[in-house]
């Protein structure tokens, strides 16, 4: 990787680590306010759904972090099998999202409140998280190619 695109892709995940927090920060309690201004009847969901959405976003932070430190490694020229635990961590991350898609879908079909975006919504972020804990599962379990000095 070349200095100048893991420079790039280090500071674009900065840029997402920052707005990700202001989505926890403002964004998140905000839209979770105008809902219950619209539908009152969804009040006692509010906290819940806070918290929800705090831990989720907390995930994709901790693959950002991680991404960051991996680019960050890369570009150091310091990328070697240590980094197979960082890799492992991420699918903690993507495995911990996929538990909270579940746990919410499981949730709210119990408390009879699905309304298609929603229900929607934790699909299609749950199959995004499947998909790619997925790949980077089959990453690390590809050979790795030995480098010779001679070759």
């Amino acid at each position: 990787m070349t200095r100048r695109t893991s420079s790039a892709l280090a500071a674009v995940l900065r840029i997402l680590l920052l707005l990700t927090v202001f989505a926890q920060v403002w964004i998140l309690p905000s839209a979770v306010e105008r809902a219950v201004a619209v539908f009152p009847e969804v009040e006692p969901l509010t906290v819940p759904a806070l918290i929800w959405g705090i831990c989720a976003i907390a995930c994709w932070q901790a693959i950002a972090v991680i991404g960051l430190r991996l680019v960050i490694r890369a570009r150091d020229r310091r990328f070697d099998s240590a980094a197979d635990k960082w890799l492992r961590a991420m699918v903690g991350c993507l495995l911990a999202f996929i538990v909270l898609v579940l746990s919410a879908f499981i949730a709210l079909n119990v408390l009879a409140y699905t309304p298609p975006g929603v229900m929607l919504g934790l699909i299609a972020g749950g199959l995004i998280a499947l998909i790619a804990a997925g790949s980077l599962v089959l990453l690390g379990t590809r050979p790795r190619m030995r480098q010779d000095s001679h070759a």
